[in-house]
């Protein structure tokens, strides 16, 4: 009974450390208010982190992005995208275009994200995968957010970020991908870091 006792001790000890270890710190960086090209505060762009958390009630946790603007976000003609390299995975982005005729003619969410990694149904390629974000905006901060267990598996744990970098433009009214910041290349604000990001 006494062996019993303390291999049930070993064991929630070891489940501990490795419930703590599993959830890595996120990644945070900021860009100085007041420096957009566009005087509007929703096109400055303050702060951007990345973090693996619960948002949910229940369920497995989240991959979790969030864009801080000095002011809250445009409705229409403006999109928001954060961009990243992800080891193993290739280009990985999240974007919020609002206001689209595209999203107003086939009831679309604004918000999505998109890697090069994965197959999903709606695949915009033979690996590439395009998925919809659990999406809220808190005041001036933008939160994109998708549970762990449906995105590619090489973003499910072990994966590092780099090259972090986020913008904001000026976007055309039908689907908000073409702006300034992708066709000229002109952003209205632009923030990056050199930091990476392992979880």
């Amino acid at each position: 009974m006494h062996r019993l006792r303390n291999a049930a001790l070993v064991f929630a000890a070891l489940a501990l450390l490795f419930a703590g270890s599993a959830q890595a710190a996120p990644a945070a960086y900021s860009d100085d208010a007041g420096d957009s090209l566009d005087t509007r505060p929703s096109m400055d762009i303050v702060g951007v982190s990345y973090d693996v958390r619960q948002v949910n009630k229940s369920g497995p946790p989240s991959l979790v992005v969030e864009m801080e603007l000095a002011g809250p976000p445009e409705g229409q003609l403006a999109s928001y995208e954060t961009r990243a390299q992800v080891e193993g995975c290739g280009y990985f982005q999240t974007s919020y275009a609002p206001g689209t005729l595209f999203v107003s003619a086939l009831g679309s969410s604004p918000a999505s994200f998109f890697m090069e990694c994965g197959s999903a149904p709606d695949s915009t390629g033979s690996t590439a995968t395009l998925l919809d974000a659990q999406f809220r905006i808190d005041g001036n901060k933008l939160r994109w957010a998708i549970a762990m267990d449906s995105i590619p598996k090489e973003l499910r744990g072990g994966t590092t970020f780099s090259e972090l970098n986020a913008f904001t433009q000026i976007a055309e009214p039908v689907s908000g991908i073409f702006g300034t910041g992708s066709d000229l290349p002109l952003p209205m604000d632009e923030a990056a870091t050199d930091k990476t990001w392992s979880y």
